[in-house]
């Protein structure tokens, strides 16, 4: 046998043989070596041939190339490999209790316990056989201590990493439900001091004036995309506070205004452009009526419209109309004038319809596209936070493609998670009215109701975060569909 060929020494009830990689393969698909004979790479552990990486395809009937060796196991030579013990149980080899390979995105499915060791955790998994081990059954190679795995070789991974890559991609894949609007009202109680400390600062800050109110409305932001961000990410346990620590003038606090001003364009920029529209067309338009001027200026004769009167010889047509003309200027006139018209607008059965209707031709179109702008901003107010959130991009804010797209991928999730969100905000509406209501007698001439305004504004910033943590989980629960993997 060639010395660059792997040895394997495999462990029938015909004795222990030495041979190499291909040859065993072709003994196993001839069916000489069984998958519960024992097998060992090298001067490893003995191992259940079934649970071997390397043989399973064998096993499972693959095609084998032809190996040179004899295809029948020989004889055993006299005290082959009598020095190496066979499997016996407590330790390594004992694989009564072996686990088979598992999928390792089943949390279920991975061990629970050390191998050798049922009452200790494991510290390391194997990825190629699912075996658990703890750090006192792992082998080490070198100085660097990487651990590989006793039974097979492979290098292990670190049991709690492959645990909780299992636990978020079972999360991710349970569906949006009410169990995740349990779990954003109880986000922010997670981190009582940042959320004790983020309310108050927030509401502080809103007695300051419009500066105050800016900084306040830079912090809300700043604070509910980072909540998006990493909810989406299905990191539950980080905090919702940015890091102040290394504080950057634009990543703390020109993003986070830009992406605030984006959602208000993007979501509430048409309401604000057809009230603008509704108000300065109200302005223009108006009854003519309303306009005397002009008739004073048509009913005023000139002095070539009366020369007729003195003419003996003018034309009788224009000698009326003169008549006409001057009596326009007589008092009795205008004051017959106004009287009939008195009596119209006393016949009028509804006057202040009569007075409306100048000024509804235009304006019934901007009303009702006034309603669609509201529908439009109420409904995409989430997504929009949403977008901002995740990409962290003013471009992405403002594009309503990127959301309605995102919308159209999240289905009836986006739709659960809207109510959801209706539903907080509905809520925060009424204790910020109670609030104003309790605390009302306190409000003071040129300040206002500032205890009013201090207590609503931290209430204000908790509904915000679970409304950030609802929009987040709902991000994250449609992670196949949006390309967001926790792998």
């Amino acid at each position: 046998m060639s010395a660059q060929l792997e040895q394997w020494r495999v462990s029938t009830i015909d004795g222990v043989f030495e041979t190499d990689l291909e040859t065993l393969r072709q003994w196993i698909s001839e069916g000489a070596v069984a998958p519960t004979d024992k097998v060992s790479k090298g001067k490893l552990n003995w191992i259940d041939a079934g649970r071997a990486p390397m043989l399973k395809a064998a096993f499972q009937g693959e095609h084998v190339a032809q190996a040179a060796p004899q295809a029948v196991p020989p004889a055993p030579a006299e005290n082959t490999w009598q020095e190496e013990p066979l499997p016996h149980s407590g330790s390594f080899e004992h694989v009564d209790d072996a686990p088979a390979v598992p999928d390792f995105q089943n949390p279920a499915a991975l061990p629970s316990k050390c191998y050798n060791h049922p009452q200790v955790t494991p510290y390391y998994i194997c990825p190629s056989c699912a075996t658990g081990l703890c750090e006192a059954c792992a082998r080490f190679m070198d100085e660097h201590r990487i651990a590989t795995c006793p039974l097979c070789g492979e290098f292990c991974k670190v049991y709690e990493e492959v645990k909780a890559t299992a636990d978020s991609i079972a999360f991710q894949s349970s569906g949006f439900a009410a169990d995740d609007f349990i779990r954003a009202i109880r986000y922010p109680l997670q981190h009582k001091v940042a959320l004790l400390s983020g309310a108050f600062i927030y509401g502080l800050l809103l007695l300051g004036g419009l500066r105050g109110s800016v900084i306040a409305f830079v912090i809300m932001f700043g604070c509910m995309s980072h909540v998006i961000s990493q909810v989406a990410w299905g990191r539950l346990n980080r905090s919702f506070m940015p890091d102040f620590s290394e504080f950057s003038l634009w990543d703390d606090l020109v993003v986070p205004l830009f992406l605030g001003v984006g959602i208000t364009i993007v979501s509430w920029g048409p309401v604000i452009v057809l009230l603008a529209a509704l108000f300065f067309g109200v302005l223009s338009a108006g009854p003519k009526t309303l306009s005397p001027s002009a008739d004073q200026t048509q009913a005023a004769p000139t002095a070539d419209d009366l020369a007729p009167l003195t003419n003996p010889e003018a034309d009788p047509k224009k000698l009326e109309e003169a008549n006409k003309k001057l009596d326009q200027l007589r008092p009795g006139a205008q004051i017959a004038e106004e009287a009939e018209r008195s009596k119209n607008a006393q016949s009028d059965p509804n006057p202040a319809l009569s007075m409306l209707l100048p000024f509804l031709g235009a304006g019934i179109l901007l009303v009702v596209l006034l309603l669609i702008g509201v529908a439009w901003g109420i409904f995409y107010y989430p997504m929009a936070l949403a977008v901002a959130g995740y990409t962290q991009s003013f471009g992405a804010v403002i594009n309503p493609m990127i959301g309605i797209d995102t919308i159209r991928r999240m289905g009836a999730t986006y739709f659960k998670a809207f109510g959801m969100v209706l539903f907080v905000q509905a809520v925060g509406l009424v204790v910020d009215a109670v609030i104003a209501s309790v605390t009302s007698s306190f409000a003071l001439p040129f300040f206002g109701n500032l205890p009013g305004t201090f207590i609503g504004g931290t209430f204000t910033f908790y509904f915000n975060l679970v409304i950030s943590c609802l929009l987040g989980l709902s991000l994250f629960k449609c992670g196949d569909r949006l390309g967001i993997s926790v792998t």
